[in-house]
């Protein structure tokens, strides 16, 4: 699991380059559409919270990052996406998430 939220921090830090660097800190807050983060990622390391936050600010980033940890074959998986977000909605809102990252 580290190996994949280093992944995703690292195809982030990539796209941000690509941008344009920016004095500005990102914005690292959930929108009022998602729900909220779930006590399993708050009781959890800031590290941890700052990856689900970035799945919800960027997934259609993340839904192009296969997932390498073998829930393709448990949880019918294609991206690195549903370790994250178990169900999004229209504009892209979470609408559940899913622990498999913080396993």
């Amino acid at each position: 699991m580290k190996r994949l939220a280093s992944l995703f921090l690292l195809i982030i830090l990539v796209a941000g380059i690509a941008a344009g660097c920016s004095t500005k800190k990102e914005n690292l807050s959930l929108d009022k559409k998602n729900q909220p983060l779930p006590n399993y990622v708050l009781n959890s390391s800031q590290k941890v919270k700052e990856t689900y936050l970035m799945a919800a600010k960027y997934p259609d980033v993340l839904s192009k990052v296969p997932c390498f940890c073998g829930c393709g074959t448990q949880d019918g998986h294609v991206s690195n996406l549903q370790c994250y977000i178990d169900k999004m909605g229209p504009n892209n809102a979470v609408e559940q998430w899913d622990n498999m990252s913080i396993s």
